[in-house]
């Protein structure tokens, strides 16, 4: 009795470290760190449309954590609300592109642009005591091209982001959040030296 008693406790104890091992974070970045279109220099006067896929959105990422465990996460949906922000303030007209492949579409929207981003990220921890991440990258490539679909330029940014144990015991994304705002502010800086706002 007394090992089927072990045998079930271990059994149980497994199941509950395979199942807890993927710890839920969030990469959204704080959106009050963007400045706005009025706060910075004069957004372009091009129309812009960008576009993110709704299979993009839906897909959850799983990378290393600390402690032997992993975070997972959705980029493309946790980092949309600060693309459109950041595209807001680089371009003074900016809208969401449904299917890019329909001209009818890009036709009556009016764009000039439609920039679609690519996201990837990494993340380790230098703790093999707790789960979150302490450091975090945020990889955006940008391709952007006309409303004939003729590509006209390709921007890369890196965001990096770092949290010590002693900041992100009250918040747990704080790395990733911190590479997202790096990222970001990078990508709007990329955008302004483009040379498709010259075109």
């Amino acid at each position: 009795m007394f090992r089927q008693i072990t045998f079930i406790s271990l059994a149980a104890a497994l199941v509950l470290s395979l199942g807890g091992c993927a710890h839920p974070i969030s990469m959204a970045p704080n959106l009050d760190a963007i400045p706005t279109a009025a706060g910075k220099s004069t957004p372009s006067k091009k129309k812009v449309g960008f576009y993110i896929a709704d299979s993009a959105t839906a897909q959850e990422v799983t990378t290393p954590g600390g402690g032997g465990d992993k975070v997972r996460y959705f980029p493309y949906r946790d980092l949309e609300p600060g693309l459109y922000k950041a595209l807001g303030t680089v371009f003074r007209d900016v809208t969401k592109i449904k299917n890019p492949a329909d001209a009818a579409e890009i036709r009556a929207s009016g764009i000039q642009l439609l920039i679609t981003p690519e996201i990837t990220t990494d993340s380790s921890s230098s703790s093999p005591f707790t789960w979150p991440p302490t450091a975090f990258t945020v990889t955006l490539v940008c391709q952007i091209k006309d409303a004939q679909g003729t590509t006209l330029d390709t921007v890369r940014v890196e965001g990096r982001g770092e949290a010590e144990f002693s900041e992100f015991k009250s918040n747990f994304s704080l790395a990733a959040a911190r590479a997202s705002d790096d990222a970001l502010a990078k990508l709007m800086a990329a955008l302004r030296r483009s040379r498709a706002l010259a075109k």
